[in-house]
């Protein structure tokens, strides 16, 4: 149940302890940034840059940058490079970002989002270190101000097909200050816009996957992302296409889908998809094995 406790227990933080990461911290987290910019990063056209001085990002971007236009104060931050900004590097960019939260946490290690898409020209050449491209987000990271209430268990996991048994339509998700759309607000069968039954969730197998992955971030919780069940996968879709935070909300839900769907032995392999289609109202980005 790793990932599921992941997807429940894990909060942005956005007070960081002023003290850096231990030696041995930092190095898993640069081997894991090596990692990712030989391989997928170097393939989709993107990459990450560490910045182990916290302290001159924040005062760089202090004003600019942050978490509803608050700059966050961290010890270290990680910078997602675009070589070219657009849908798919945004949305694969996201999904290895939200991989490496996953990373954090499982060193006991705080994080963020911070959107810096308003940093002058000035700004993003520090940001870029040498590289082409944009920075649109970083990823603060430190450790958390208030250690006992992080790293505590705040939610427990639980059984979808149990408590959709109950009331299916009415399922309470896991308690938050925030408030989630219902899974029946979010999951549609064959096409748009036909809501998934029941019935069909229930024998696909799927009610706990769909339950968990509701609790996957989104900018200013706004939730864009939806699903289309259909045989043997679901398209993922964003409403409102011309907003580009969408497709970097929809990179974060694709990586804690996978993710679910892995760990409950589903076949979990997922494609991005360039939908050239121009809906107005929706666009699908992907499609996952479910």
């Amino acid at each position: 149940m790793e990932f599921r406790e992941f997807t429940i227990n894990n909060r942005s933080i956005r007070e960081f302890e002023p003290y850096y990461l231990n030696e041995t911290q930092l190095q898993k987290i640069q081997s894991r940034l090596n990692s990712l910019n030989t391989t997928v990063g170097k393939e989709y056209g993107f990459s990450f840059n560490y910045f182990e001085d916290g302290e001159s990002i924040f005062k760089l971007l202090d004003g600019v940058g942050g978490y509803c236009g608050k700059m966050i104060n961290a010890p270290h931050y990680i910078g997602l490079v675009l070589n070219e900004v657009n849908h798919k590097t945004e949305f694969l960019g996201a999904y290895y970002m939200q991989e490496l939260v996953k990373a954090l946490y499982d060193l006991k290690v705080a994080s963020c989002w911070v959107t810096v898409m308003d940093a002058n020209d000035e700004q993003q050449k520090v940001l870029l270190q040498g590289k082409s491209g944009t920075v649109q987000y970083l990823l603060a990271f430190g450790g958390p101000d208030e250690k006992e209430t992080f790293f505590e268990k705040h939610h427990e996991i639980i059984n979808a097909d149990q408590k959709y048994e109950q009331d299916p339509y009415g399922i309470a998700v896991i308690t938050t200050k925030e408030s989630r759309r219902s899974l029946v607000e979010s999951i549609y069968f064959e096409e748009w816009g036909n809501v998934a039954p029941y019935s069909v969730m229930e024998q696909r197998g799927v009610l706990d996957i769909l339950y968990y992955v509701r609790n996957s971030p989104s900018h200013m919780n706004t939730q864009p992302c939806r699903l289309i069940l259909k045989n043997g996968s679901a398209d993922l879709a964003i409403i409102n296409p011309e907003c580009e935070e969408n497709y970097t909300d929809a990179g974060i839900l694709m990586y804690t889908l996978q993710g679910l769907a892995k760990e409950l032995s589903f076949p979990a392999k997922w494609q991005y998809i360039e939908d050239e289609s121009d809906n107005p109202e929706y666009r699908i980005v992907a499609s996952v094995g479910l």
